[in-house]
């Protein structure tokens, strides 16, 4: 076994996590996702550094409308 290291990998986006402003800096970054899942009755839930978004399905939902819904709004959000 030896010992390597994988290599670095630049970012062009993203909150530095070493700042005081981190914190809030990173809010500010991710409020618009949950403003978009919303319009999408998506449901989301925020972590420190993660953000889950999910949906709650019953049996008699159309998945059609349903997968639609989450392309879209999946687009959105990279937008």
């Amino acid at each position: 076994m030896t010992n390597t290291t994988s290599p670095d990998a630049g970012l062009l986006i993203g909150v530095t996590q070493i700042s005081v402003l981190g914190s809030k800096n990173y809010c500010m970054y991710t409020k618009p996702v949950g403003e978009i899942v919303k319009r999408y009755n998506i449901k989301f839930h925020c972590y420190a550094d993660v953000t889950q978004v999910y949906m709650t399905l019953k049996s008699c939902d159309k998945w059609d409308d349903i997968s639609s819904s989450i392309e879209v709004s999946i687009a959105d959000i990279s937008t």
